[in-house]
């Protein structure tokens, strides 16, 4: 009796599975039809009435797509050493890679500009002088920032992902570099 079919009956005792072993229809690559780096290896773990378990394999320089599921994900994840870290992901939430933050420094930056010209074509010099100052300091804080977040980002591993679904197994995709939003029920195939 396979483990990870819906309809038979439920097992006497504890079941292990090896997610390297189920059958071909259990496993795959999902994001292979999404430009850039989004390709996760995904099996079924185990699939009943009561829960859907997805092992993901995530390489490093890749990335999940943003969705969300109607009944909540448990996730835990392994990244490098075993050290988990277990999410709870409530029903309908948004999870996945999140949205860049915006950029703050753009509207001021426009306003500084104008007056450093106005300054250069008759109005107050030192405005002006302290506007181009205030801009130089906005692009030196931004080349700062990159030269942080770069510094600080961890060595790439590999991440193993165990996520647990409930019924209805309802999985929403809202992402921007997916061709369509679209909802699943059931293992999600890519």
């Amino acid at each position: 009796m396979a483990a990870n079919k819906p309809d038979e009956r439920a097992p006497r005792g504890p079941v292990r599975i090896n997610p390297y072993t189920v059958p071909d229809d259990q496993h795959g690559w999902r994001g292979l039809g999404v430009p850039g780096h989004f390709k996760r290896k995904w099996y079924t773990v185990l699939h009943n009435e009561q829960v859907l378990v997805t092992a993901l394999l995530l390489l490093p320089g890749e990335a999940s797509i943003r969705h969300s599921h109607e009944s909540g994900e448990l996730s835990i994840r392994y990244t490098g050493e075993l050290r988990p870290i277990v999410t709870w992901n409530a029903p309908g939430l948004l999870h996945g890679p999140p949205e860049p933050p915006p950029d703050l420094s753009e509207p001021f930056a426009d306003v500084l500009a104008e007056e450093a010209l106005r300054g250069d074509a008759g109005g107050d010099p030192q405005l002006a002088a302290l506007a181009r100052q205030i801009v130089q300091m906005q692009r030196q804080l931004q080349t700062l920032q990159e030269r942080l977040v770069e510094h600080l980002q961890p060595e790439p591993v590999p991440t193993l992902i165990v996520d647990v679904l409930f019924p209805p197994f309802k999985t929403t995709i809202d992402d921007p570099r997916y061709p369509e939003k679209k909802t699943i029920v059931g293992q999600w195939f890519d």
